[in-house]
């Protein structure tokens, strides 16, 4: 299959095709040793290609285009004219020979003969079209494999660049291999039958009817049936003359002894084929004539039958397979695809389907009149059963993704890799993530009132979260009817094996720092947008939850920690949870239920804390240090202070496509997180400027004054030092003069107030967390 390999044998193809008709339209006689040698040379390698075939290549020996091919080659013979000549009989027609008339009409049949065969022939040399077929087939087989379907739409250029950089060449599926190759042997065998089938049913093959030239020698035999008679050598005289005027000029007349031999052409100039000879009489009158005119013309038609027959093969190979190719194989090979790429990918198949079909939607809105007609015929038309099936197994691929999120890729991927039965249950692996935690609060009360509406309201809520989420790079985990599991896992370059822990660990990278401010802001961003929501809004007129619970607005607590955990698949054959099982993930889960004892709508954990960059670190507050129920290590708990109460509702226009509208809105957030999280492992942007930069956040924190974080600061410090009544002094300067109601000031000065503001004895710089 070398390039070099094919260019070459499609040149030597070229040559059996065309050589022998371009030998007597170009060459004389005397080169005909020169082409002969070259037909040889042609159909050594021809020889040398079919053995060598006969052991390369899979289910070629004896099979249809071996008998083809070896067809072709042993047609050769015909172009040899050392061989074909001594086939056919009548040897070379010479000057030595000419004067004999038994010589002459020996020739003469040889010709017929051979005039005869070479209808025959020249359609078995059509056969070698095949192996030009072949040629150029593998050809364009070496050039195939790139994916022409591009989206020109602009929002989708990243997301081609990475499919760009990790496209691999496609080949064709089996499927269509065997159908293509299938429809090539039927029109192959179609043109060849019919191409055969006009000579063999044609009664000239079999039959000649009598030249002009025979009706003037029959004319001359009975002029010199009466001995004398002046007739005779006017006839003679008369055909001689009247010969040179056809299209077929004479050579030589031998008529019962009396001859003639042109000067020019003579014999000895002339091919076998280029001849032909009239009898009457047995041998006793014989005439031969310069056939050349005719010849070269039959020739020139050669070369143009082999052209046209080319053409045929090919626009009717197109022409069949094109068809099955649109209705059959492209809707199979683009499901493969598409199953290949779940296999491979699952939740990049479900979001590129996506993106795909947004970019199909801009180019509908600018897309021509005419075509725009097609496609709404098309679609009036109706689908057809391959594509509603394609349809169906991407919605089953993004179903997939959803439902088994990024812990599960894996097991999907594993499962549709290889063939067999499907085991879900594959070992778990262990990896470094920052989880975080979220719970609705007041959510007992609030199903008893919604009841089956209770749903409605949950999924809105999961629909604002998991998209801030997904923006900064996250991904929702779990669903636990009013929490939500929520996970940013670090690549395995930036984990690394802690001896002290003896536990992967995260190694202090820059895309580790800015996953966990991501992680960070993400939550932040999350109060905005719960409260600017304008479908949350209308529950705070809700009248029966406002009079179970007064001036009722939607609240969550978020926990955020980092640490190692097992993801994997949890439960059995009949029911799997693609999900992370770790101490860590339970953390994050106490953080979170730990906001309503110290008051604040977030909690994160001081070794994520530490993760973040010194400029993040400013703007959160270590608020206590305990240790929670099931571990003795002391954990720093921190803050990020917000106040929700100050971001007001947003009401957007109404739009008029709103179901395409928020498709175009998911898709352009997902390509704009793409961008962002590249730009952020890649330490281009800085994540920690959005404290500075988002308008939400900046709402959000606007109370708290550096003044007041430096105060606390001070307080806090004293407190974990055990100088009690100091950080009495120092928290109640903060009360109604730097802030109002600040839950973690108002806890710590209740508890050291339960110990009389003095520390205990065992004071270690931390208490313990006495609720869960």
């Amino acid at each position: 299959d070398n390039h070099f390999y094919i260019i070459f044998m499609t040149i030597v193809t070229l040559y059996a095709l065309f050589g022998d008709d371009l030998r007597i339209l170009l060459s004389p006689k005397s080169g005909d040793p020169i082409f002969w040698g070259f037909s040889v040379a042609a159909m050594s390698l021809f020889l040398l290609e079919l053995v060598l075939a006969s052991f390369a290549q899979k289910d070629y020996f004896l099979g249809f285009y071996f008998w083809l091919d070896l067809i072709a080659t042993v047609s050769l013979i015909t172009d040899i004219g050392w061989i074909y000549n001594e086939m056919v009989g009548g040897g070379d027609i010479s000057a030595n020979n000419a004067s004999q008339a038994s010589s002459l009409a020996r020739a003469g049949r040889g010709a017929r003969v051979g005039t005869r065969a070479g209808r025959i022939v020249r359609l078995v040399r059509l056969i070698r079209i095949v192996k030009l077929y072949k040629n150029a087939h593998k050809a364009l087989e070496k050039n195939a494999g790139v994916d022409s379907d591009e989206i020109t739409a602009e929002e989708l250029q990243q997301i081609h660049a990475k499919n760009d950089s990790e496209k691999e060449v496609e080949k064709e599926s089996y499927v269509g291999q065997k159908l293509s190759d299938l429809t090539t042997r039927r029109v192959i065998t179609i043109v060849l039958i019919m191409m055969f089938s006009v000579p063999i049913l044609s009664l000239d093959t079999y039959i000649e009817e009598p030249t002009s030239f025979e009706w003037g020698l029959q004319l001359i035999s009975k002029f010199d049936d009466t001995p004398g008679h002046p007739g005779y050598a006017q006839s003679f005289n008369t055909f001689v003359s009247e010969s040179d005027s056809t299209r077929n000029p004479i050579v030589s007349l031998n008529a019962n002894g009396r001859t003639f031999d042109s000067t020019s052409p003579t014999l000895d100039e002339l091919r076998t084929i280029e001849v032909l000879v009239a009898t009457y009489d047995g041998d006793r009158y014989v005439s031969v004539h310069d056939n050349r005119k005719n010849i070269k013309v039959s020739a020139g038609l050669g070369i143009g039958r082999t052209i046209f027959i080319c053409l045929v093969l090919t626009i009717a190979a197109m022409f069949f397979s094109n068809t099955t190719n649109t209705l059959v194989i492209g809707p199979i090979e683009s499901m493969i695809k598409k199953v290949k790429k779940i296999a491979k990918n699952p939740l990049e198949a479900a979001q590129e389907e996506e993106n795909q079909a947004l970019a199909r939607e801009r180019l509908n809105k600018n897309e021509s009149e005419e075509s725009k007609k097609k496609r709404l015929k098309a679609e009036k038309d109706g689908l057809y059963e391959t594509d509603i099936l394609e349809n169906t197994i991407v919605k089953i691929g993004a179903l997939l993704a959803i439902g088994f999120g990024e812990a599960g890729s894996a097991i999907i991927a594993k499962n549709m890799e290889k063939s067999g039965d499907v085991n879900p249950m594959l070992p778990g692996k262990k990896c470094v993530a920052f989880f975080g935690f979220c719970d609705i609060r007041q959510f007992t009360d609030t199903t008893e009132i919604l009841q089956e509406e209770v749903m409605v309201f949950v999924n809105e809520i999961g629909e604002i979260v998991h998209a801030i989420v997904d923006s900064f790079a996250g991904a929702a985990n779990k669903n636990i009817g009013d929490a939500f599991l929520l996970v940013w896992k670090l690549p395995d370059e930036d984990t690394k094996w802690s001896s002290e822990e003896n536990n992967l660990t995260v190694k202090p990278t820059i895309r580790a720092g800015q996953t966990a401010e991501m992680a960070c802001i993400s939550f932040l961003k999350c109060f905005g947008g719960i409260n600017k929501s304008r479908n949350l809004y209308k529950y705070r007129s809700y009248e029966k939850l406002n009079e179970r619970m007064p001036n009722y607005s939607v609240k969550m607590g978020f926990g955020l920690h980092v640490g190692w955990a097992i993801e994997g698949a949890i439960g059995s054959d009949f029911k799997i949870d693609a999900s992370y099982l770790s101490p860590n993930v339970n953390t994050a889960s106490r953080l979170e239920a730990a906001t309503k004892q110290f008051g604040v709508p977030l909690l994160i954990s001081g070794n994520l804390r530490k993760i973040c960059t010194p400029r993040t670190q400013t703007k959160m507050r270590v608020i206590d240090i305990v240790t929670v129920k099931g571990s003795n290590e002391p954990i720093e708990m921190v803050t990020c202070d917000v106040r929700e109460s100050l971001i007001e509702v947003e009401f957007p226009k109404r739009q008029k496509n709103k179901s395409q509208d928020k498709k175009m809105k998911k898709v352009r957030g997902r390509i704009e997180r793409n961008r962002y999280k590249q730009a952020a492992m890649s330490n281009q942007i800085q994540v920690s400027e959005k404290f500075e930069l988002d308008e939400d956040i900046k709402k959000l924190r606007s109370p708290y004054s550096k003044e007041f974080f430096e105060t606390f600061k001070r307080g806090f410090d004293l407190y974990i030092e055990g100088d009690w009544m100091k950080s009495q002094e120092c928290l109640n300067s903060i009360e109604g003069k730097l802030i109002d109601n600040d839950a973690p000031t108002l806890l710590i000065l209740n508890y050291m107030k339960s110990h009389d503001f003095k520390a205990p004895p065992d004071w270690n710089g931390y208490r313990v967390l006495t609720e869960k």
